[in-house]
């Protein structure tokens, strides 16, 4: 079945103006045309829409959605399963988030009282947190014991948003070819170890010990797979990299 400029807009709620835009810019152009001259797409192209959307909602910009699109190696249904695990951590962090809401409603309420380490379930900036009672591995014991307090305020939307803003110029990069130890990579990597001071005493050893923990600790990997299934790998590779060359 084709489909018209005007029934794709009103099924993807993408403008018309941003259609004709995607297809000037050749990140998705139509089946074909009619001879009265109108644009029709197909399943195959409905699709392709639908996957520049999901990217989107990753915060991908329109240039490194073309990259990532181009690619010979890129697999739908891969990045649908992709996608799929990014959503369903996401509505894990909001369910969680919904829990401690709750919980202080009623403890404000009166109903219920709420314990100290509750208050802060979901708005951890660390993925790795001290536990009573738990062994860690060496990594994340030197991580763990150079933790400091941030010397300037910082919102937790301002965190998420540069560590997200790194991660997607990161996959831009290796979608280029870029190797972790290029320039253009390491530069990258510098704004993350500048970014990494907020919350540790990031030297050499501690800075590498985060580079393991990227590469081999599942909540690291589950973070930055969504984004690239390769990126936490490289990351690592690059971050090591950096640190034997700069401190």
């Amino acid at each position: 079945m084709a489909y018209t400029v005007k029934q794709v807009r009103e099924l993807s709620g993408v403008t018309v103006r941003a259609l004709h835009f995607y297809e000037e810019i050749d990140l998705l152009k139509p089946a074909y045309h009619g001879v009265n001259g109108y644009r029709y797409y197909e399943e195959e192209q409905l699709l392709q829409l639908q996957q520049i959307l999901f990217f989107k909602k990753l915060g991908f910009s329109l240039t490194q959605i073309q990259k990532v699109l181009r690619k010979k190696s890129f697999d739908k249904l891969g990045a649908l399963h992709s996608h799929r695990r990014a959503l369903f951590q996401e509505r894990e962090r909001i369910d969680i988030l919904l829990q401690t809401i709750d919980k202080t409603i009623q403890h404000l309420s009166g109903e219920e009282k709420m314990k100290e380490e509750e208050m802060f379930n979901g708005l951890q900036v660390s993925l790795i947190t001290p536990s009573q009672g738990k062994s860690y591995s060496c990594a994340e014991a030197l991580v763990l014991q150079n933790l400091q307090i941030p010397t300037k305020k910082v919102s937790q939307e301002e965190i998420i948003e540069g560590a997200h803003k790194i991660f997607r110029v990161l996959v831009g990069l290796m979608s280029e070819g870029y190797g972790y130890s290029s320039k253009e990579v390491q530069q990258v990597i510098a704004k993350h170890h500048e970014a990494s001071q907020t919350f540790h005493k990031a030297t050499k050893e501690v800075y590498k010990g985060m580079a393991t923990l990227y590469k081999e600790h599942p909540d690291f990997i589950r973070q930055l797979e969504p984004f690239h299934p390769g990126l936490a790998a490289f990351m690592s590779n690059a971050m090591e990299f950096f640190a034997n060359e700069n401190l």
